[in-house]
């Protein structure tokens, strides 16, 4: 099979996952609206999620990454930001045509907005771009996310800060989640058993020192 003929059928699919997807979105959207009150798809509604990103790969050396916000109160995904730095169909046509050349800038320009090549910088850049995006856009969707909970990593939630996405009027909130902070709080305390062992001395157990 040809590759054109490969992302000819790679077009199709893809486009009856999105409209799958869509539709589901905004299903899901109306259920976290009724959730909160609101009768009128016209309301922007201050709701809490949780986000996070991940990764296709580990080790922060992914072309592909995904960010997620989670509605606190019914536990609905309501949206999503893929990041990639690789596109297929550019890698393959740059190959057939040579990067340089005046054929490949053509083509290019009728590509570059169905391109799936959405990020350039590092791998652990993409949560904080995908923030950035999904924020950026909830207002069309109808929310203000203005609580934001997450798992101790404040870059997106600094950078959101930074751009006062909703204006001075509409401010974001953060909150920690509990697990990420007990985890925390306990790696803490067993490297301070750890350094003062070094010292001679014995935190806790039956052998312990008593100040």
């Amino acid at each position: 099979m040809s590759s054109e003929t490969f992302n000819s059928y790679k077009a199709k699919v893809l486009n009856v996952h999105l409209v799958g997807s869509n539709q589901l979105l905004l299903d899901v959207r109306k259920n976290v609206r009724e959730a909160y009150g609101s009768k009128n798809d016209k309301d922007i509604v201050d709701i809490g999620v949780s986000y996070d990103g991940n990764w296709l790969t580990r080790g922060h050396t992914s072309n592909i990454g995904v960010g997620c916000v989670i509605d606190l109160l019914t536990g609905f995904v309501i949206d999503y930001e893929v990041m990639s730095k690789r596109c297929g169909e550019c890698e393959q046509t740059k190959f057939a045509l040579e990067e340089d050349s005046a054929e490949f800038r053509i083509w290019y320009e009728g590509h570059q907005d169905v391109c799936s090549a959405t990020h350039v910088g590092s791998s652990g850049a993409m949560e904080v771009n995908a923030a950035v995006k999904l924020w950026g856009r909830s207002e069309s969707i109808g929310f203000h996310y203005t609580t934001f909970l997450s798992d101790g990593d404040s870059k997106s939630f600094l950078e959101l800060k930074e751009r006062n996405v909703y204006g001075s009027e509409t401010q974001i909130k953060k909150e920690e989640c509990i697990n990420h902070v007990s985890k925390r709080f306990g790696t803490a305390l067993r490297q301070t058993v750890k350094d003062w062992r070094v010292k001679g001395v014995t935190l806790g157990g039956k052998k312990r020192t008593v100040v």
